[in-house]
């Protein structure tokens, strides 16, 4: 069963990638196509490289009680804002705003702030669209669903990232959602939705200023 929710995992990243070039709307790129282990950094580092607008990580949670079910989504703690810049070093992501040489160190670390607050307010904005639209997809969530850790694929300083659990495995019910066409497709159009929204709202905001 285990396995089977693997594929299926994979499966609704390679549905959303279908659907959201369909509308012609954007390029998608996926992390890996089969069930193979990439990199946590590696995954982070492929979406900066493309200059990502944003990355969303799929995943099935699981838990050690059988009647906790439902979806949640992930964005950065102030825990997790530690590790960004031993992430930075670690793996020479620089900012574009670094690059200028020409400015002041001190100027450049304070842009470099800037671009990291901006990322982590686009982040939470789009976890607190994509929230109500797993509701109106018919998909259960987890109480206060928005939550905050700190993950590593969440540790892009210039990416704006969410980490969507999209049930428990370890829930009958969850888990027969996730193997059921229908039920993913619902799933898929409600992201779906929300990422059309996002990027809507975006285009509103950058019009305003």
């Amino acid at each position: 069963m285990i396995d089977e929710l693997k594929r299926q995992t994979t499966a609704m990243a390679t549905a959303l990638r279908d659907v959201l070039l369909k509308s012609e709307r954007y390029d998608v790129a996926l992390t890996r196509s089969a069930d193979v282990f990439i990199e946590l950094e590696d995954r982070v580092t492929k979406a900066r490289t493309l200059g990502a607008d944003l990355f969303i990580a799929l995943h099935a949670d699981a838990g050690p009680k059988a009647e906790t079910r439902g979806a949640s989504v992930y964005t950065l703690s102030p825990e997790g804002e530690k590790r960004v810049e031993a992430a930075r070093h670690k793996n020479d992501w620089v900012l574009s705003v670094e690059v200028d040489s020409s400015r002041p160190q001190q100027v450049n670390q304070i842009l470099a702030d800037l671009v990291q607050r901006e990322t982590k307010n686009q982040s939470a904005r789009f976890a607190q669209t994509l929230v109500p639209a797993l509701a109106e997809a018919g998909w259960p969530a987890l109480e206060n669903a928005h939550r905050k850790r700190g993950f590593y694929v969440l540790l892009s300083p210039d990416v704006p990232a969410v980490l969507l659990e999209m049930g428990f495995i370890t829930n009958d019910q969850d888990a027969a959602m996730l193997v059921s066409a229908s039920k993913r497709r619902k799933l898929v159009e409600g992201m779906a939705r929300a990422i059309d929204s996002f990027f809507d709202s975006q285009a509103k905001l950058l019009a305003a200023k």
